[in-house]
């Protein structure tokens, strides 16, 4: 897979979040998923599913243990796909 930038791994995430939390209006890299944006396991499994599926990656629920923020996420994503 070509290399895709950040901000195109940013503006997606953000987009998957909407959709999943459609209350949520503001998404900023520093939000903390559960926290700030009421991300349950369910809607993290669910935004993870989309992520992989949308970049087609495979990603180990283990290396995600670390992934607090949305820029947490971009952060794995870019790495896993750069």
């Amino acid at each position: 897979m070509p290399r895709v930038a950040r901000e195109e791994i940013r503006n997606e995430v953000e987009t998957i979040i909407k959709r999943i939390r459609p209350d949520v209006k503001e998404v900023r890299d520093s939000d903390r998923l559960r926290d700030d944006l009421g991300l349950d396991s369910l809607h993290s499994m669910e935004l993870l599913s989309s992520v992989t599926e949308k970049y087609e990656v495979d990603v180990d629920v283990e290396q995600l243990q670390e992934v607090r923020t949305v820029g947490d996420v971009v952060t794995f994503l870019a790495k896993v796909l750069g």
